[in-house]
């Protein structure tokens, strides 16, 4: 019995002597700065958007260098960049187009020229205040425009990841020149959207009449599902800072094959638009709409919503659309590009 006893004080001690104690770890034998990513594509979300974009709506965004080799930051790490425009030569995207560098005029950065990544961080990043002349330029809503920034020095780090080349004249966008890809460098391609960019669930109705006096041919199209998030689904796409191009399809009465047509929104500050064909178009398009914040609800949330009312001229017949377009996200996900030499 005072065995027993014995053994079961032994197993109380050791239970309460048993604490949650913190992981410690050991740092690395020397540490580095770099891009973590050479080559991402920045979308400047302009308007609402579920994540937090208060950067984007002041036409800013940030260049985010990263440190390796500690667990636990003590002190300021302080990183020189340039800008080499040189990058960029004889580089082209995936769909051909130029890699450019982005005019000296489009954008500033700090005028120091450095990263600071801070004590008790691994992170830290430069600011990017993107101007008028960015925003007024066509090709700024596709991949077009770099910063091509070079990490020069650093202090507070033993090294900067510069990678170790496979031939002589390696060119830093060329993985395959390259034993180790270097890290030193990043092609941070910027685009944005306007505040209208999105994709919608439309639910509405088309009357349809003949200009001919073929009353075969007049009817009424109506989509609206008793749910709205089973409605069409369907994209605004940006055109310019104030513009967006509209996809959609209608029929005339007694044909099963589809009209495809194209309008454009063209918006004002207060979210009211005028909507018109493109300049190509082979119909005319007039009618007026409004973007109307928290206008309608899905998902048991407020949801922003655009209300048009317009008529189209096919020649034919003339159509008449009442349409409901209800936010469903901005569509915008995580994007990179891989350079190639222009043949």
């Amino acid at each position: 019995m005072k065995k027993l006893i014995f053994i079961s004080l032994i197993i109380l001690s050791l239970i309460t002597s048993c604490h949650n104690q913190d992981w410690e770890f050991e740092d690395y034998d020397y540490t580095t700065v770099y891009f973590a990513y050479q080559t991402p594509v920045r979308t400047i979300v302009l308007g609402e958007d579920i994540y937090d974009n208060t950067l984007d709506n002041e036409h800013k965004c940030k260049i985010i260098a990263t440190l390796g080799g500690v667990y636990e930051n003590s002190v300021n790490r302080i990183l020189d960049v340039t800008v080499d425009n040189s990058l960029c030569q004889n580089l082209q995207f995936e769909s051909g187009k130029s890699v450019l560098p982005m005019p000296s005029d489009y954008y500033s950065l700090a005028e120091d020229m450095q990263i600071v990544i801070p004590k008790g961080s691994r992170t830290g990043g430069i600011e990017v205040q993107l101007t008028d002349a960015f925003f007024a330029d066509p090709d700024a809503i596709t991949n077009t425009y770099v910063i091509p920034l070079l990490i020069e020095n650093v202090q507070n780090a033993d090294s900067i990841l510069r990678g170790e080349p496979a031939v002589e004249n390696p060119n830093r966008a060329i993985a395959s020149d390259w034993g180790t890809v270097p890290k030193d460098y990043m092609f941070y391609c910027i685009k944005y959207i306007n505040s209208w960019d999105a994709t919608y669930l439309r639910r509405g109705k088309d009357v349809v009449v003949a200009n001919n006096g073929d009353n075969s041919l007049n009817t009424t199209n109506v989509y609206h599902e008793d749910y709205v998030a089973d409605d069409q689904v369907v994209k605004m796409n940006t055109m310019t800072l104030g513009e967006v191009s509209l996809s959609l399809s209608t029929r005339n009465g007694g044909s099963d094959i589809n009209i495809p047509f194209e309008i454009r929104l063209n918006f004002t500050k207060d979210g009211k638009c005028t909507v018109s064909e493109p300049s190509t178009a082979g119909y005319s398009v007039s009618g007026t709409g409004k973007y109307v914040n928290d206008g309608d609800e899905w998902g048991d949330k407020a949801r922003n919503v655009v209300y048009l009312d317009y008529s189209i001229d096919f020649g034919t017949t003339t159509h008449s659309f009442n349409d409901t377009l209800v936010v469903r996200d901005r569509d915008v996900v995580l994007e990179t590009f891989t350079p190639a030499l222009v043949p």
